[in-house]
Formats: structure tokens, sequence, C-alpha cells
């Protein structure tokens, strides 16, 4: 019979220490899991947070996707999202109507956005973009 090289206590301290690295291994594994399903800090779980002018941004491409504005058009919406974002961050969030105000001062800027448009077509499609971003910030308008 072959004779192993390896005593029994190696093999065990080898078969130990592999059990713990597989271990540490697999609690960082899990760790990892739990920290990206926190969303790793700002923004609510939704990556890092944007400056305002980034949202500004989002916001008119989001409003606007589909629809062709020409460059008086373009500049007016930037200041019509700007001012509209302006005056939310000037609202109190706990005050017991901030929700009325938000939803009246949205209403507005979306009216004003519109009011850009001159085509049915963009009118209509304006429409459907902002019902559409509506539906995403109360998850899916269940």
């Amino acid at each position: 019979m072959a004779h192993s090289p390896h005593t029994t206590s190696e093999i065990s301290i080898r078969e130990i220490t592999m059990k713990k690295i597989v271990a540490a291994v697999g609690l960082l594994a899990v760790m990892a899991g739990a920290a990206s399903a926190q969303g790793g800090g700002g923004g609510g779980g939704r990556g890092p947070a944007m400056s305002p002018e980034a949202q500004d941004s989002v916001q008119l491409s989001r409003l606007f996707n589909g629809v062709t504005l020409n460059a008086d058009q373009t500049a007016k919406a930037k200041a019509t999202i700007t001012k509209a974002r302006e005056g939310l961050m000037g609202m109190d969030r706990q005050a017991p109507d901030f929700r009325e105000k938000m939803t009246e001062a949205n209403g507005k800027r979306n009216a004003d956005l519109k009011a850009l448009l001159t085509a049915d077509a963009d009118k209509a499609k304006f429409d459907e973009n902002a019902a559409a971003a509506g539906r995403g910030r109360r998850g899916g308008g269940l």
C-alpha cells in the first residue's frame, strides 16, 4: 500500500484552514449582497445623488422624450423646470399639506411646459411622458 506523504494532522489542519477560507468568502459575499441591496447610500437607494442641474436635465429629457424642441423652447423649458424645482425645495416637506402643494406645483409646471408646444402630436406625447413620470415616482401607479 502506498504511503501518503502527509500525516493525518497535516490533512486535518488543511481541511480546517480551507473551511475557514470558504466560510470567510461566503460571509463576504453575503455582506456585499446586503450592502448592494441597501443601495449604497444617497438618493434613497437609487444610486449617488445628482446635482440639481443634472436632475433638471433628466426631468427635461423624460418629459420631452420624443418631442423636438427648438433652442428657444429648450431654454424656456429648462428655466421653468429650474424655477419649479427651486419652489419645491422651499416647501416644508413635513407640512401636512406638502403632498397637495407639491402636486399643485407639478401640475402648474407641466401646464407651463406644455404651453411651449405648438403641435397637437407633441402635446399628446408630452402628456404621455408626464403621466409615465408620475407613475414612476409612485411605484407604477398602483
